[in-house]
């Protein structure tokens, strides 16, 4: 009888997980969607330089064959899709630089501000990780780094944030999301 309960108790708690893992994919698409109108409408603009309309470009082909991917839920497409999708990521460089330029052209303001504090390249396309949505150690992860709290500390020295004032990721998405 105890050993029925706790199955149950596990095959509910399964159920739950796999609604809270729909649910966040389900917001997720959504996001997706909405980047992919904002970035297909950041690409008819003519002021933009080569390097980000073609950003724009590809981020928006990613999206595209996303999307087509769940539509479709064939496990061929999804593979080869996630397949591209690691290669664009493993390359860490260009995809921080891509990255950086996608914001750019999406959030200029955002980066505005953070070229004005004095932060390089290099740092911006760090806070860009976590613009994305990437929390200390998935962004320290993906860089390789031992040193990632020492960028941040720097970081934070030329925003004015107190190391005790607030989590880093969740600053920089605050800031995101009123520039």
């Amino acid at each position: 009888n105890d050993a029925l309960l706790r199955h149950n108790e596990v095959l509910e708690l399964e159920k739950h997980t796999a609604e809270l893992t729909a649910e966040n994919m389900r917001l997720r698409i959504s996001q997706l969607e909405t980047e992919n109108e904002q970035l297909k409408d950041l690409s008819d603009k003519e002021d933009l330089p080569d390097d980000v309309r073609k950003v724009i470009k590809e981020r928006v082909e990613m999206l595209n064959r996303l999307f087509a991917a769940r539509i479709l839920d064939k496990d061929t497409i999804v593979n080869a899709y996630d397949e591209w999708l690691r290669q664009e990521i493993s390359d860490k460089e260009r995809f921080m630089n891509s990255n950086r330029l996608a914001f750019k052209a999406s959030h200029p303001m955002f980066i505005k501000y953070l070229e004005e504090h004095g932060l390089t390249e290099y740092e911006i396309n760090y806070l860009c990780l976590y613009a994305i949505g990437l929390k200390g150690k998935d962004v320290g992860n993906y860089m390789q780094l031992r040193r990632h709290y020492n960028i941040s500390s720097e970081i934070r020295s030329k925003l004015g944030i107190d190391e005790h004032e607030t989590n880093i990721g969740i600053y920089i998405r605050k800031l995101l999301k009123r520039l």
